[in-house]
């Protein structure tokens, strides 16, 4: 049985917060010495609009493109009251150095949703990770 912690690092993108009212860009992550990377994100509670995760991408970790579906394995589903309490998976094929998930309100909120997310990169170039 391998060490699975060795093999994987996570990062927070997105950190726990009270409810949000309006898009938020995560922080970005760093790949470099990773060959792999998961995006997760958790939504809690959302009592109202409608909150749709992206995946950005960047070889600066300051000017930021939406990653190209070619570049993503799975897709992030649009979040309601009606489908919360749920993590979404997407795997990151791209190359650029640096990662976030950003969460776009495309349904106006007055109380917002409670959301989080996680870069989990994997195959470390050194290990243990």
């Amino acid at each position: 049985m391998k060490d699975f912690d060795k093999e994987i690092s996570t990062a927070v993108t997105i950190a726990p917060a009270a409810n949000r009212t309006a898009d938020t860009n995560g922080t970005g992550v760093d790949l470099s010495n990773f060959r792999s990377a998961v995006a997760l994100v958790q939504f809690g509670t959302v009592t109202d609009g409608t909150w749709t995760p992206k995946l950005e991408e960047s070889d600066n970790n300051s000017s930021w493109n939406d990653v190209a579906a070619a570049d993503l394995s799975g897709s992030f589903t649009a979040t309601t009251s009606a489908n919360d309490e749920t993590v979404q998976e997407v795997a990151y094929l791209g190359q650029k150095r640096y990662l976030r998930v950003s969460v776009i309100e495309t349904v106006a909120s007055t109380t917002g949703a409670l959301f989080s997310a996680l870069i989990v990169r994997g195959d470390p170039i050194t290990k243990p990770a």
